[in-house]
């Protein structure tokens, strides 16, 4: 059993394992982008329909993020975790028999079960180990995401049949579901950890209503959501843009450099954050420098080369460890509450990059040219945010 307050290679362990569940999340949720050619042609899907499937694992964070979170901090994560994980490998394997919309969407959205609590935990278990280093944790995190989409949006395409695809998912979801079993931290664990930041018992009762009366913790959510919904979104839509002028091969193995770069950018931002001397002054130019580098890849698609897209995903990645790992630096929230906290970032982030593609795709139609610009132009808006943050001095 794994001790999370103590610096040993137990801790690191841990965090491959987190880190791989949210690979296989990603890499299973965006093989229906890279497989966007088989899927949308035999399912007669509409961009609207295609961006529902897409982006269908968010749900489950929207309705279960929150008490996921809660029944961290009440109850600890080894089952919660392992069981989600079941459910997604489960549905990964549904997906095989889907041959309408509806059947899609629903196995999509139960895929969600493991991405909506890894990401709700995800702070709680990572942040006593790591303490001061959360965002760089944070940082890996956010790698095997990209990871998982650029390694999806290369790959998928190679398969002869989606069923050959999802059935890979569903076996990187029991991989790692497994896995979990040997490093999850107990309950006491979790709670000794966090006792020790606190330098008191770690509340529990009234968790969701104490987070929720901070102000901040919503409003990180919200610019991450809308952040990630920009950025998520543009990896979706890119290999559909792609394909109107290169084979679908290329196109998935040309969009996977945004992914790649956002590996990158997801490493390297927390280091490239320790520069500034104000995290939001960062966080601000990011957000510009991500959304000028995005109209581009957009004005350029027919010319889309590998070093612009490769700059998209590391400029829209790089602020992203740092704002997650905020809520667990504000004063109060390392007290037994970052599950809670987590949970409400969790549910307000992922519901958000689930409903603004969605709502991007019925506006704007079946242009995925000007889907892209829609997006960019998102990502550059978070800048105006930036200043409403907590300034550095406020923080634990």
């Amino acid at each position: 059993m794994i001790d999370v307050s103590k610096g040993t290679v137990e801790k690191y362990a841990l965090l491959f394992v987190v880190c791989g569940i949210v690979f296989a999340a990603n890499y299973a949720q965006y093989q229906v982008s890279g497989l966007a050619h088989m899927v949308v042609s035999s399912l007669r899907l509409s961009s609207a329909e295609f961006s529902a499937v897409l982006f269908a694992p968010f749900i489950p964070a929207v309705v279960f993020g929150m008490p996921a979170g809660v029944c961290a901090d009440r109850r600890g994560v080894k089952a919660l975790v392992l069981f989600a994980s079941a459910v997604s490998a489960a549905a990964a394997v549904a997906r095989v028999a889907c041959s309408s919309f509806t059947a899609l969407f629903a196995a999509s959205v139960l895929l969600g079960a493991a991405p909506c609590v890894i990401n709700a935990i995800a702070l709680k278990v990572l942040g006593p180990a790591f303490g001061d280093d959360t965002d760089r944790a944070m940082g890996w995190f956010y790698a095997a995401g990209s990871a998982g989409i650029a390694c999806s949006l290369a790959t998928s395409p190679l398969f002869a049949a989606a069923g050959q695809a999802y059935v890979l998912a569903a076996v990187l979801f029991a991989v790692f579901g497994l896995l979990w079993l040997l490093v999850a931290p107990s309950a006491d664990a979790v709670r000794a950890a966090s006792d020790d930041a606190s330098g008191d018992s770690a509340p529990t009762a009234g968790a969701f209503g104490t987070v929720a009366k901070m102000p901040m913790i919503w409003l990180v959510a919200v610019l991450l959501g809308v952040a990630l919904a920009s950025a998520t979104a543009y990896s979706g839509y890119l290999v559909s843009a792609l394909e109107v002028s290169i084979e679908p091969q290329t196109a998935g193995v040309l969009a996977s450099f945004v992914t790649l770069g956002s590996i990158v950018g997801s490493v390297v931002g927390p280091y490239m954050r320790a520069q500034f001397k104000d995290y939001r002054a960062f966080m601000a130019l990011s957000a510009v420098v991500g959304g000028v580098l995005m109209w581009a890849g957009e004005a350029f698609i027919s010319a889309s080369s590998i070093g612009l897209m490769f700059a998209i995903g590391i400029a829209s990645a790089v602020a992203g460890p740092v704002v997650q790992s905020l809520p667990y630096m504000l004063p109060g929230v390392r007290d037994g509450l970052a599950g809670s906290a987590g949970g409400v970032v969790s549910t307000v982030s992922l519901g958000l990059t689930f409903l603004i593609p969605v709502a991007l795709s019925c506006c704007i139609g079946e242009s995925y040219e000007t889907l892209l610009l829609g997006c960019a132009v998102l990502f550059g808006a978070t800048a105006l945010v930036s200043p409403l943050l907590p300034s550095p001095d406020s923080l634990a």
